[in-house]
């Protein structure tokens, strides 16, 4: 059984997407716990997914009169967990299935398996906002434990060798300026690079951008953002879950300021751009957490530019975060 940093076992965490819910039980995990999402009588339910009397998972079975039934004997359990039916028998058996809260937010379903969690979460006012096109690109689990996750998206020094061309220029890489600074709550890196550094696509798409930020809110938290004269511009929110020791699922929402482009077409250019970047990332995610496991475990040293890193793992852990602020010049150099 993994030893789960503190704060993730006290925290709330997307499991699914609302429209991943249909009419069929839903099969999702949440820190290596096997859970089982269906619309009860009540609303959306989440309980262990595990039948109490032979154990068999629950996700196989079928919905019936807002009830999930076992599809070995067919008990049936109300949204509370509740036992309400054994076929064959005239009363229902005295079990239940251990029942979790659920909470339907910016289109997606969460939960938690403390019995007293931290404050429900708040996402970046860019996911909802009027003024921006948002949309939530489903993404696969990533090989990863979820602080290398987590990294890996505000990590700025990796773009120029996994991503060159197309986050980093691959040829004449030019300096970027950066401003990190933590506060109680959050840890931010603000990028200022010469339009010259830029990727003709990030010219095409990221208009007259200014400056660009990485922002890391305990415990899974990150946005990136790109800015203009009028502020953000473009914004990506991502909120990682943990769905296994070594598995980490990101839901991320990507919001750009509406304008003449429609949405569906932003869109496509964000997916198109973003999937290249995202296998690399996947790719080696695998990799690092394959070495992990062949060397028995991870064997980190920090760097000069290592600047999220321990800010994550503090976070984390439940940690406070240590106010400073700090100023770094990225050369790009190989």
């Amino acid at each position: 059984m993994t030893d789960w940093p503190a704060e993730l076992a006290r925290a709330w965490h997307p499991v699914a997407y609302l429209r991943e819910l249909g009419d069929r039980p839903l099969a999702v995990q949440l820190m290596d716990q096997p859970l089982v999402l269906f619309r009860g009588s009540e609303g959306i339910a989440v309980l262990e997914d595990r039948c109490p009397h032979r154990n068999a998972p629950l996700s196989a079975g079928r919905i019936a009169d807002g009830t999930i039934g076992c599809p070995y004997h067919g008990w049936r359990f109300d949204g509370l967990g509740q036992c309400r039916l054994v076929p064959g028998s005239a009363q229902a058996a005295q079990a239940s299935v251990k029942s979790l809260p659920v909470r339907e937010y910016a289109e997606l379903l969460w939960t938690t398996l403390a019995a007293q969690p931290d404050p429900f979460p708040e996402l970046p006012p860019e996911v909802a906002h009027p003024d921006y096109d948002s949309f939530w690109w489903r993404l696969p689990p990533s090989r990863a434990a979820i602080g290398d996750a987590i990294e890996n998206l505000v990590d700025p020094v990796h773009a120029y060798f996994l991503h060159p061309g197309l986050v980093r220029r691959s040829r004449k890489p030019h300096a970027v300026e950066i401003e990190f600074t933590v506060e109680p709550t959050s840890a931010v890196a603000c990028y200022t690079e010469p339009r010259e550094g830029m990727t003709w696509l990030q010219r095409l798409t990221e208009g007259t951008r200014t400056v660009s930020r990485g922002c890391y809110r305990p415990p899974t938290q990150v946005q990136i953002t790109f800015e203009d004269r009028r502020g953000v511009h473009a914004s990506i929110s991502v909120v990682f879950s943990p769905v296994g020791s070594g598995q980490t699922r990101p839901f991320a929402c990507f919001s750009t300021r509406r304008g003449l482009a429609p949405a569906w077409l932003k869109r496509l250019a964000i997916i198109a751009f973003h999937r290249r970047v995202l296998a690399q990332d996947l790719a080696m995610l695998k990799l690092q957490a394959d070495q992990c496991e062949r060397f028995g475990g991870p064997n980190y040293r920090n760097g000069p530019l290592d600047m999220f890193g321990p800010v994550i793992w503090a976070g984390l852990n439940g940690r406070s975060l240590e106010p400073t602020s700090r100023q770094l010049l990225l050369t790009g150099q190989g």
